[in-house]
């Protein structure tokens, strides 16, 4: 089973940002923290827990990379357990998710996907742990469950949304509602994003065997 290639896309984008701005962000909240006065509490506070679960996350992306999957749940565990409140610590569950499922351990991909949405405050990995969930359920056949995670507006992500309903749909064998979705994903999506063109290839891949 894989993960969507945009949805990487997506995880990236956040590393990016986050790198760019984490320091202009630790430093906003530090004045807004200023003016009733906890400035050396949160000094503190992005000290002892943002840079050091940078850190950590550090080494455990190399152990990722180098695919020491024994280290990669021991340290993406330790990232939970004394950074919860970090973007570091979704992101290694996201990690954990993803190589559970490379090697089919689905009931633990959703506990660490649920860990994310239910803890953190990103909404752009929020998003990606629902996408990755409504996946993984669709894919042991509990599509209402599955639709549940992607049943709403997501602004940003309303392509992907619709895509995975799409696929959720056409699993299923409702091809006329597996239709409307893949038709939703491609009005809202970019003209020249290759995403549009896989849908393009869905919707075709339906109409030749429908006939």
């Amino acid at each position: 089973m894989s993960i969507d290639r945009t949805e990487e896309e997506q995880v990236e984008a956040v590393k990016e940002w986050f790198k760019k701005n984490g320091s202009a962000l630790i430093f906003g909240l530090a004045i807004g923290l200023a003016s009733i006065g906890g400035y050396r509490f949160w000094q503190d506070y992005s000290n002892s827990q943002l840079q050091n679960a940078s850190l950590a996350y550090g080494v455990y992306e190399n152990k990722l990379m180098a695919n020491e999957l024994t280290e990669v749940f021991s340290l993406g565990e330790k990232l939970i357990k004394e950074y919860p409140d970090t973007p570091y610590a979704a992101l290694a569950a996201l990690g954990m998710a993803k190589v559970n499922v490379e090697n089919l351990s689905l009931e633990s991909a959703e506990v660490h996907l649920n860990w994310v949405i239910s803890n953190c405050d990103q909404a752009g990995l929020v998003h990606i742990a629902r996408l990755r969930l409504a996946r993984i359920l669709a894919a042991q056949e509990k599509y209402d469950a599955a639709l549940a995670h992607v049943n709403q507006s997501q602004s940003s992500f309303d392509t992907l949304y619709s895509e995975v309903q799409g696929d959720i749909m056409l699993a299923k064998g409702d091809i006329s509602r597996a239709r409307e979705f893949y038709q939703v994903a491609v009005d809202t999506a970019d003209s020249s994003d290759r995403r549009t063109q896989l849908i393009l290839l869905k919707m075709n891949d339906i109409s030749a065997n429908s006939n």
